[in-house]
Order: structure tokens, then C-alpha cells, then sequence
């Protein structure tokens, strides 16, 4: 015979998932530092992360009040400070207070120390560098918004990017990825009724790329989001429909010379790097 089932009451029970507070210092805006946070995060499963930020942390003072809210056996302290008196001042108070710590900048200091054969200058007045740097970032958010879905066409030519293409195929949210690492970004959705608004034959073609999609996979997104909407069974969400619309707006847009961007199986990150490298961008 078999073995029998472990009755339910008799296993194990599930263990919840730890959980962990990373606390980020930083002296200037931080957003280096959360960026590789939360790429390392997702690498250990079974482990919660919640991030804190402590940005612009730049006089003793300031660490000093943020290391006494730093507390319990599951904290831990990450920082990016660029002097070394302040390095000092955290590692000190973080080995009193047994809570983990880790420099991020200084390995990188010292590597790039190594390379050139100078010493790091530790110049706390360069972050303003840094912060007109976010400042920009900032601008662009606020441009991609103004500029989303057709917005903003009076200003069009200010954009550093222009994306076009059909409804539902990720305008937007690669429109504030791409904003949010500091391009000026508009998209303009492109449909049967409107066609391409006359604005874009007068920009540069080096400024405007193009999205597509497989019609299946973008029928699939149309039928969901016409279901939540309350009025399915039009043109928008008819399959072939869809197929028709797709074959010609890339029709269109080969006879622009428009580059093409599939985006089906991209994620937003992806379809981000494929946009720079189409119109032949440097990545900020």
C-alpha cells in the first residue's frame, strides 16, 4: 500500500517570510542607491524588503538624527556619503549598535582612486551636481505628463523623444520610464479615426520611434481592458480589426522611416534600452 497523506493538521506549518528594513543614507537625492536596492532586493526570495530613504543626510547633524530612528535586529544600513568623516561617523555608530552596514561608494572611490592614482577629492559642494542632475529628471516627469497620449502637441519639438503608436501597446509607462532617467518624452497614440497628426512630419525622424505588437497578444489586452470598461464588441477589440490595424499603421510607418519596436514579449525596461539604441541615445 501506499503511504498516506500527512493530514493537514500534522504539517508543518508554513513559515512567513522574513522581513527586512533597508535603510538608505545618502547625501545627496539617493536615487543611485535606491535603484541598486531594489535591483539586489529581488534576488532573495522568500525574504521582504521594505526601502528607506534618507536622502540629503549631509552634516553630522542630519546622521545623527537619522541613525537614532535606525532600530531592531532586522535593520539594515546601506549609505553613499562622500566624505569620509561622515563614513566614519555611520560605520561607528552602526558596529556600536550591531545593525549591518554596508559603504556602497567607497569600494567604487577606492577602485577609481586605484585607476587614475589620486585620491578621491571627498567634496561635499559637488552634490549640488547631483541634485541639479534630479532637478532635470524631475522636469522630464513632468514633461512626459504633459505630453502623454497626444498632449502637448504645441510643444512637440522640445522632446528629446517622440513615441507613436497604437492604443494599448506601453506608450505610457515607457513614456515616464524614460522620464524618469531624464528624457523629455512624448507619445501620441495613433488609431484608424485619427491617423498621424500632421505635428510629427515636423519633427526629425531621429527624434520619433515607433511600438508595435503582435495583434493576438494586443487583442487579448484590448478584450480585457473593454471588459473592465463595461463596452465590449466594437472595432477596437474585434480580432480582425486589430490585425488590420496593425498591418497598416507599421505599413505607415516603414513608409515614414519610422524604426519599429516590437514590444510583445518586452518589458518596459527592454522596450526603454531598445528605444535608445534605435534613435542612438546615450543612456542616462
Amino acid at each position: 500500500m501506499g503511504k498516506k497523506r500527512q493530514a493537514a493538521s500534522d504539517r508543518e506549518p508554513e513559515k512567513p517570510n522574513e522581513s527586512y528594513t533597508i535603510h538608505l543614507i545618502s547625501g545627496s537625492t539617493g536615487d543611485l542607491l535606491f535603484r541598486l536596492a531594489s535591483v539586489a532586493e529581488t534576488q532573495f526570495s522568500g525574504i521582504d524588503f521594505e526601502i528607506l530613504s534618507h536622502p540629503l543626510a549631509d552634516t553630522h547633524e542630519k546622521l545623527e538624527h537619522v541613525l537614532h530612528g535606525i532600530m531592531g535586529p532586522r535593520a539594515i544600513v546601506i549609505h553613499g556619503l562622500p566624505d569620509a568623516s561622515s563614513k566614519q561617523f555611520v560605520r561607528s555608530y552602526c558596529v556600536r549598535q550591531h545593525v549591518p552596514h554596508f559603504d556602497a561608494t567607497g569600494p567604487l572611490f577606492d577602485f577609481m582612486a586605484d585607476c587614475v592614482g589620486q585620491l578621491a577629492d571627498n567634496d561635499l559642494s559637488q552634490l549640488h551636481k547631483l541634485d541639479a542632475t534630479y532637478q532635470k529628471r524631475i522636469e522630464a516627469m513632468e514633461f512626459a505628463m504633459e505630453h502623454d497620449d497626444g498632449l502637448g502637441a504645441a510643444t512637440l519639438q522640445q522632446a528629446d523623444i517622440v513615441i507613436v503608436g497604437l492604443s494599448r501597446v506601453s506608450k505610457s509607462p515607457t513614456t515616464l520610464y524614460l522620464g524618469s532617467r531624464g528624457f523629455k518624452v512624448a507619445n501620441v497614440s495613433i488609431s484608424p479615426v485619427t491617423g498621424f497628426p500632421a505635428e510629427l512630419t515636423r519633427l526629425g525622424k531621429n527624434k520619433i520611434v515607433a511600438f508595435t505588437m503582435q495583434p493576438k497578444r494586443l487583442h487579448e489586452i484590448r478584450v480585457e481592458r473593454m471588459k473592465h470598461a463595461g463596452s465590449p464588441g466594437t472595432d477596437y477589440d474585434d480580432l480582425q480589426s486589430v490585425i488590420r490595424e496593425v498591418i497598416e499603421f507599421e505599413q505607415e510607418c516603414q513608409r515614414r522611416g519610422y524604426p519599429l519596436i516590437d514590444v510583445t514579449q518586452l518589458t518596459i525596461e527592454q522596450t526603454a534600452v531598445q528605444v535608445l539604441k534605435a534613435l542612438e541615445l546615450a543612456a542616462r
